[in-house]
């Protein structure tokens, strides 16, 4: 439930289930523009989605938990001037678990440059909500060939205090057995404890969620969620090394945020007491230590704001980020408010 808080996910149940049971194929299935896109490298096979457009590519990763659906509003906003692709990291959505067990960062940077090998991809841009943080500072590290600019959704941290947070963070409800009963239902449930109406949430909860006799649990194995934090954390973001622009945007962590229906006022009250006591400060000292310490870039601190900047500000974020990268001094980017 705690991880679910942090990630943007429905991990409150835990299931044994595997991601995929797909067998190998030999070339992509492209499913057309807006649609489900798969393909298949080496024995892993990798989910994606072509919101369209012409230009310099744009690739959205998501956070922990969630699938390349969850960018089906936010997408299409980032096409002007650019193709855009959504990703989906193995172990989640319809992309395949892992033969071998590699949750590893580096085999999450792997399947991105893989993929983009696949679909003729030579360089991007990369947005990465939450937990890609990760990623795309390994990509910006390690594969600068491979990078023009990189754009932070309340990301560009060091998770290595991330379970002691989450542990720490005060108890929510999981969902109801009625609320379990129906991609409908949880979809519902999901929208409300998010604050938004969006078709992306309910494409996400059914690329993630799967229906069994006793109600809906994710596809993901909770142990796959935990290898894939365990290893981002094993990668620590090494800001000096990326050479690549880089815009981090920050939320604000002073407001209730992905509280499920039915919170008590008690609840609320403790989870904001919880969020500027404890949360607040991490975030400021993060924020901190990447200005202090990155090449290029800046950083933007959002008021009054949540986790899920992309959902709960769809536009005013897009606008942002098509200025950054379209912007001839990247590295001091300013905005007109």
């Amino acid at each position: 439930m705690k991880l679910r808080l942090l990630a943007g996910a429905a991990m409150a149940l835990l299931a044994a289930t595997p991601a995929s049971a797909f067998a190998p194929a030999t070339d992509c299935e492209q499913g057309g523009i807006g649609r489900d896109s798969v393909c298949t490298l080496g024995a892993i096979r990798l989910h994606y989605v072509d919101h369209g457009g012409e230009g310099p590519v744009v690739i959205l990763i998501a956070g922990l938990g969630s699938s390349a659906r969850i960018f089906d509003d936010f997408g299409p906003l980032l096409r002007r001037g650019h193709r855009v692709l959504a990703f989906t990291r193995r172990g989640y959505g319809l992309s395949g678990d892992a033969p071998d067990g590699d949750y590893s960062n580096a085999a999450l940077v792997g399947d991105i440059l893989g993929l983009m090998d696949r679909l003729g991809v030579d360089r991007a841009s990369f947005v990465g909500h939450s937990l890609a943080g990760g990623e795309l500072a390994t990509l910006g590290a390690d594969h600068p060939d491979r990078v023009d600019r990189l754009v932070y959704i309340d990301a560009a941290y060091d998770r290595a205090a991330v379970p002691a947070l989450m542990a720490a963070m005060p108890p929510m409800n999981p969902p109801s057995p009625e609320v379990r009963a129906s991609l409908a239902a949880f979809t519902a449930w999901r929208e409300q404890a998010l604050g938004v109406d969006l078709a992306s949430v309910a494409a996400d909860v059914a690329a993630t969620m799967r229906q069994t006799p006793a109600g809906l649990v994710p596809r993901t194995r909770e142990s796959v969620a935990q290898a894939i934090l365990a290893g981002d954390i094993a990668a620590p973001e090494p800001w000096a090394a990326i050479a690549a622009p880089s815009l981090a945007f920050y939320s604000s962590k002073d407001v209730a945020e992905q509280l499920p229906p039915g919170t008590t006022d008690a609840q609320r009250t403790a989870f904001i007491d919880y969020s500027v006591r404890v949360l607040r400060p991490w975030m400021l000292r993060e924020q901190a230590e990447f200005l202090a310490r990155r090449r290029c870039g800046r950083a933007v601190e959002v008021p009054h704001s949540t986790h899920h900047l992309f959902l709960e500000r769809p536009d005013w974020l897009a606008e942002r980020i098509l200025a950054f990268l379209a912007s001839p001094s990247p590295c001091g980017v300013t905005f007109a408010d």
